[in-house]
């Protein structure tokens, strides 16, 4: 009589649902949260090395190159996000200027349409 390996039994067990890692990752499609995301690291590079300087934390290679990275990732994600909420309400504007000029178009202009 045949019958299924453990691991295809596991397999059926735990089938995770449809867009499991996209719901997890839905915080990369918004600008404003990637924005707070590298405030925070920026805001996090300068406390920690200011720790430091008070002798409030002991300093070490590892956290100093720690708070380099924090500042380097901060300030590369508000840049892009920043240049991404830009490129956002560019595009709004654009669109709704021309809404606004297509029905201007296709006003009447003697007013017998009316």
């Amino acid at each position: 009589m045949w019958r299924p390996h453990r691991i295809t039994l596991w397999r059926k067990a735990t089938k995770w649902p449809a867009g499991y890692m996209m719901r997890n990752t839905n915080f990369l499609n918004s600008p404003i949260k990637l924005f707070w995301i590298g405030a925070a690291c920026v805001i996090l590079g300068f406390a920690l090395p200011f720790l430091m300087v008070l002798d409030v934390i002991e300093g070490s290679l590892g956290l100093s190159f720690l708070t380099y990275v924090l500042q380097l990732i901060g300030m590369i994600l508000g840049v892009i996000s920043s240049a991404e909420i830009a490129l956002r309400k560019r595009a709004e504007r654009q669109a709704k200027r021309k809404a606004d000029d297509e029905e201007a178009d296709h006003e009447s202009t003697t007013g017998w349409m009316e």
